[in-house]
């Protein structure tokens, strides 16, 4: 299943957003909040769940199993970028955050599709999963909408460098889908530059050491995840 999660992107909303898919700037927060978690990035690479997608001889009930798991935050997911989306002043953080609204519910849709599951109400999530999906309500909920994005970014982008550290898969690989379809860095890098911009037209607006927690935090979360798969 490819993952549609990302903003469809055109030029009319390239230009309207002023967004990019290049890699942001090399001392944009961006990549501060990444560096100061590659271990934790590495620690999910040698999960066994991850190792054994990239060998092509994970479990299919397991690799059901995460999938159902994972729609219970993508479910929840959706409503906190509307809920962000309902809280902002700002015109252009607004039309984001409800772009990426549109994406989860297109992956929801799809995903209802292929796995007969309505909602999130139908999913028994497990402790680390609930525990990431309130983490990110809070923080939609109380904190400026903007660290929605914030949170929400390890996600984008670490499944990216997972499957880039798998990439190419073997023609064989039953999970070839997984990594060619996570294998696109365009929506994380758009939202990387959309909240570098947003940084310089509200220079108060971010304060990085908080920023680099809840980055941190969710992607602790996105590593528990994988860790307890298998």
């Amino acid at each position: 299943m490819k993952n549609p999660r990302r903003i469809a992107l055109t030029s009319s909303l390239i230009d309207e957003l002023n967004l990019s898919t290049k890699k942001p700037p090399k001392d944009s927060l961006f990549w501060q909040m990444w560096e100061d978690c590659t271990e934790i990035a590495k620690q999910a690479l040698a999960t066994k769940y991850v190792q054994a997608i990239g060998a092509g001889d994970l479990k299919p009930v397991t690799y059901g199993a995460f999938n159902v798991v994972d729609a219970y935050y993508c479910f929840n997911g959706a409503q906190d970028y509307l809920l962000a989306e309902s809280r902002t002043e700002d015109h252009l953080l607004r039309q984001f955050l409800l772009l990426k609204y549109q994406g989860y519910q297109r992956y929801n849709s799809e995903f209802t599709k292929i796995w007969h599951i309505r909602n999130a109400e139908g999913v028994i999530p497990d402790d680390v999963c609930k525990e990431y999906s309130q983490y990110e309500s809070r923080i939609a909920s109380h904190e400026e909408p903007i660290y929605s994005l914030i949170v929400m970014l390890p996600c984008e982008y670490l499944w990216y460098w997972l499957s880039d550290q798998l990439f190419p898969p073997a023609k064989s690989n039953l999970y070839s889908s997984w990594i060619t379809g996570n294998h696109d860095p365009n929506g994380a890098y758009a939202m990387g530059n959309f909240i570098h911009e947003y940084q310089k037209k509200h220079p108060s607006s971010i304060d990085v050491a908080k920023a680099k927690q809840i980055y941190k935090q969710a992607t602790t979360y996105e590593y528990k995840n994988f860790a307890q798969a298998v």
